[in-house]
C-alpha cells in the first residue's frame, strides 16, 4: 500500500472513532498522543499516522456558519481566505527559512504546539474551528507537520544562545501583533449573536501589557515556552515581561505565570528590579488584546531554588497569577542567580 493510501485508510478508522479524534488532535506529537499511537497504530509509521489526524478532521463551526451566507457572501468569504492562506504561506515559509535551525532545538510536541499558536494565534481547537475554514486549518497543520518531519533530529549539547531564545519568544510574539486579521464569519443572521459574543470584550484575550503602579511597572508581555532543556523561557528585552503560554492566560483558572529580568547584561535596572518590594494588597493589571483589565492582589513571596517548584506553576483550585524574577547572589561561573523570586497573587472577583 501506498503512502497516500495509507494515510487515507487511518484518517478513515480516526475519524470513525470521535473520542480518539478528540485525544489525537490537541497535539499528535505529546507523550500521551505518541503512546496512543505507539498502542493503536503499533505496524505504523508516525508521521503517517499525525497526518492522518489531521485529514480526519470534522467540520467546524466556521464551515457550517458558512452554509448560511448568501452566494455573493460566500464569493467574499472564499476571497478572504484565499488572501489570508497566501499570506499565512508567505510568512511560514519566510519563518521556517530563517529560524529553522533553532527551531530544531525543541521537541516535536513542543514545536508541534508553539507553531500551531503563531499559525492559529490560540491553541484552542473549537476557538480555531469558529475563525479558520477546514481547508485552512488542514494546509496549516500539513505545512506544521511537514516541517516537523523534515527537519533531523537535533539534541542539544548546552543551553541555547541568547540568540536562539530570542527565536524561541519571538516564535510567538511574531503572530501575536497580527492574528487581529483573521477573523469568523461576521453576516449570517441565524448566527449574528453567537459571532458577536466571540468578540465581545469580555472574552478573555491574550495578555499584551503587565501593570504594577506600586513599584512603577508598566510592560508589554511577550510569549515564552519551554526551551530545549526544559527550563521556561525569558523576556528578549529586559524592559519587557515573559508570559508563560503553556499556562492558562492571567485571569483563567489555574496558575497563570510571568518572568520578567532582575538587571540587565551591564548591571542596569531591568523590569521586576523592584519585585522584592511587593507587599501583601498590592494590586497587579493585566490588559489583554480584547482590550479588558484583569486585577489581582498580592497575596506574598517565597525565595527558591533553582528549578521546578510545583505550586509556582500547578496549581488549579483558583485563579492565580505567579511572577517570577531572579534573587539571591550572582553564580559568574553559571552566569545565573542561584535564587528564584516569586510573588503570589489571586485575580479580584
Amino acid at each position: 500500500m501506498d503512502k497516500q493510501n495509507t494515510v487515507s485508510v487511518l484518517s478513515w478508522k480516526i475519524a470513525t472513532e470521535p473520542e480518539l479524534y478528540w485525544k489525537l488532535a490537541p497535539n499528535p506529537y505529546s507523550p500521551r498522543a505518541l503512546q496512543i499511537i505507539s498502542e493503536k497504530f503499533d505496524d505504523a509509521k508516525v508521521s503517517d499516522v499525525v497526518r492522518a489526524v489531521v485529514f480526519a478532521e470534522p467540520e467546524g463551526k466556521y464551515d457550517r456558519n458558512f452554509t448560511l451566507l448568501s452566494l455573493s457572501q460566500q464569493e467574499e468569504e472564499l476571497q478572504k481566505q484565499k488572501d489570508t492562506t497566501a499570506e499565512m504561506n508567505r510568512r511560514l515559509g519566510q519563518y521556517f527559512a530563517e529560524y529553522a535551525k533553532y527551531l530544531r532545538q525543541l521537541p516535536k510536541g513542543t514545536l508541534y504546539e508553539s507553531l500551531s499558536k503563531f499559525v492559529f494565534g490560540t491553541p484552542d481547537i473549537k476557538e480555531i474551528e469558529s475563525r479558520f475554514s477546514q481547508n485552512q486549518r488542514r494546509s496549516f497543520r500539513l505545512k506544521i507537520v511537514d516541517f516537523i518531519e523534515d527537519i533531523p533530529v537535533f539534541v542539544p549539547r548546552r543551553q541555547p544562545t541568547g540568540l536562539a531564545l530570542a527565536t524561541l519568544s519571538l516564535l510567538l510574539i511574531f503572530f501575536a501583533t497580527q492574528r487581529q486579521s483573521f477573523s469568523p464569519i461576521q453576516n449570517p443572521k441565524a448566527t449574528a449573536q453567537v459571532l458577536a459574543a466571540s468578540t465581545q470584550n469580555n472574552v478573555r484575550g491574550f495578555p499584551v501589557r503587565l501593570i504594577i503602579p506600586s513599584i512603577n511597572v508598566n510592560a508589554a508581555v511577550e510569549y515564552v515556552g519551554v526551551t530545549p532543556i526544559g527550563i521556561m523561557g525569558v523576556p528578549v528585552d529586559t524592559a519587557d515581561v515573559g508570559w508563560f503560554d503553556f499556562g492558562p492566560r492571567p485571569g483563567e483558572k489555574g496558575s497563570a505565570v510571568i518572568a520578567g529580568h532582575l538587571d540587565g547584561v551591564n548591571g542596569e535596572a531591568a523590569v521586576f528590579a523592584n519585585l522584592n518590594q511587593l507587599k501583601k494588597g498590592d494590586k497587579l493589571y493585566v490588559l489583554d488584546g480584547n482590550g479588558n483589565t484583569t486585577s489581582f492582589t498580592v497575596q506574598g513571596s517565597r525565595e527558591y531554588d533553582v528549578g521546578y517548584a510545583d505550586e509556582v506553576f500547578s496549581r488549579n483550585d483558583g485563579n492565580y497569577l505567579n511572577l517570577i524574577t531572579c534573587d539571591g547572589v550572582w553564580d559568574g561561573t553559571k552566569e545565573s542567580y542561584n535564587k528564584r523570586l516569586v510573588v503570589f497573587a489571586d485575580v479580584d472577583n
